[in-house]
């Protein structure tokens, strides 16, 4: 081997205790003063008992160098590292070894091929789950999907300066295996590429509309114009939560603000929204017009007025992550809901496999995206309504207890629309294996995205493409909120 190492000394008495310490469900806030107390939590980092990554890299050499020598393993000199490994195996059961627990549940083993980076045994094992017709559970397909966190790079690649590394190309093949689990095979063919991304003809709707420069007003502060004076005081924070306690993690905190009723004026008489379906990607729908510009204006201005946190999920040293937008989390007056839900209402299917529609989640999350930020490719989660109590408490689950609801549709709306690229984009396996064809469409100012989640075969994949640099300083708003149904069929 290229390197050596004596063997590490025995770590002293603080960390003989270390499998005697009771867990705690707490997070200590400010931590404890570690020159005068001992840990009083299950260690989570190689650091915590005593290693340094040089000590792992050391293990994992030692490991490789005996598993090419099998011989070797037998011999006299590897009897306690042999019994060593085995308790190692025993007490791991994440990654490849969960199935040493005993799991031979093909979504655990796919769950642990893909915590390991094992991906050509994770295709393996999905193409084994498509032949015997298994199919995987939303939550475990959204996870599956969240932990390859991959851009597609499709903005680059239309650019013709795509520079996707090998890594990212493995996980987009990855990536089109576990779509060929749940969706349909789009047949269509596009421009010939070698690459795991097809680009297909893009879905603008915008015509000849005057694109307003609203981002620009932001920056000169001309846009708090379109507000009234008293804004601020119309909205109220009722709940923050810890960054440490969100899931998962994250260096900010999670501020859920509420407002009072007509704090952003919709008009009562609007009524110029058209539907239209995409062509191909299915139950894929764009709703034109909802909002007015200068409505769309008034929600921009209010969210910078209030503030938007920024995003940013602790990731394990060493491990990537995309740089996530800007939120300011809402959950929205009722008059406010009743009027854009009046609006939208004839466009939206009444009945989902006999599951009648409720209305709009009044949990609303606005998002800032600027260049460089960018939503990677995944699937959404079902919500249930939220709401506030009269107590001024948020309430995760409004709907009765006898009569629950949950989101079966995505409802996307575009605040503005004067950037460059910034399309969300959807994805189909293609016919060719290991080829995704990417829909992009077009964000339109007042206008809805809406499309399926929470069922796994309807659900789509997609990614909120980033906004090109260019100029002059540029950025994405938009708003998710859910379409809400009730859970069972009538």
């Amino acid at each position: 081997m290229a390197k050596s190492k004596g063997k590490r000394k025995h770590q002293g008495p603080q960390f003989d205790t270390l499998s005697k310490k009771p867990k705690t469900t707490a997070i200590v806030t400010p931590p404890p003063d570690q020159s005068q107390s001992t840990p009083d939590v299950d260690p989570k980092s190689i650091q915590a008992i005593g290693l340094e990554p040089d000590d792992i890299e050391l293990a994992i050499d030692t490991l490789r160098a005996l598993s090419e020598n099998p011989n070797v393993i037998k011999s006299k000199a590897c009897k306690d590292l042999r019994t060593a490994v085995y308790e190692f195996r025993q007490a791991c059961t994440t990654g490849f070894n969960a199935n040493a627990a005993g799991d031979t549940n093909l979504t655990a083993r796919v769950s642990g091929a893909l915590a390991d980076g094992g991906y050509v045994e994770a295709r393996i094992l999905l193409a084994e789950m498509r032949i015997r017709g298994k199919t995987p559970k939303l939550g475990a397909l959204c996870r599956w999907v969240r932990d390859l966190d991959v851009v597609s790079g499709l903005a680059e690649q239309l650019d013709g300066i795509s520079k996707r590394t090998s890594t990212e190309e493995t996980l987009l093949v990855v990536l089109d295996s576990i779509l060929r689990l749940t969706g349909p095979t789009d047949y269509n063919v596009g421009e010939k590429v070698t690459g795991p991304i097809s680009p297909m003809a893009e879905w603008d709707l915008r015509g000849d509309s005057i694109r307003r420069d609203t981002y620009a007003s932001v920056l000169d502060g001309s846009i708090s114009s379109s507000l009234p004076k008293d804004t601020n005081s119309n909205f109220r924070i009722i709940e923050t939560t810890p960054g440490l306690q969100r899931k998962p993690a994250n260096l900010h905190p999670a501020i859920l603000y509420t407002s009072k009723e007509d704090s952003i004026n919709l008009s009562s008489t609007h009524s110029d929204a058209t539907h239209h379906k995409h062509p191909i990607v299915p139950n894929l729908h764009l709703l034109k017009d909802v909002l007015m510009p200068e409505e769309c204006t008034q929600i921009i201005a209010a969210a910078e007025a209030i503030g938007f946190t920024p995003d940013a999920p602790i990731r394990d040293e060493g491990e990537e992550s995309s740089i996530l937008a800007h939120n300011f989390y809402w959950v929205v007056d009722n008059t406010f809901c009743s009027k854009l839900w009046s609006r939208v209402q004839s466009f939206v299917p009444q009945t989902v496999g006999g599951k009648g529609v409720r209305g709009l989640n009044r949990r609303f999350r606005v998002y800032r995206y600027v260049p460089g930020a960018e939503y990677r490719a995944h699937i959404d989660g079902a919500w249930p309504p939220s709401s506030v109590d009269p107590q001024d408490k948020y309430i995760y689950d409004s709907s009765p207890p006898e009569a629950k609801q949950s989101s079966i549709f995505t409802f996307l709306i575009y605040l503005n629309d004067e950037f460059e690229a910034g399309e969300t984009t959807f994805f189909l396996p293609s016919a060719r294996e290991g080829v995704m064809n990417a829909y992009p469409v077009k964000p339109i100012q007042g206008s809805v995205a809406m499309f399926p989640h929470g069922e796994t075969e309807d659900s789509l994949l997609h990614e909120g493409t980033g906004v090109r640099k260019g100029q002059k300083p540029s950025a994405k708003y938009v708003i998710r909120t859910d379409v809400l149904y009730d859970v069972d069929s009538e």
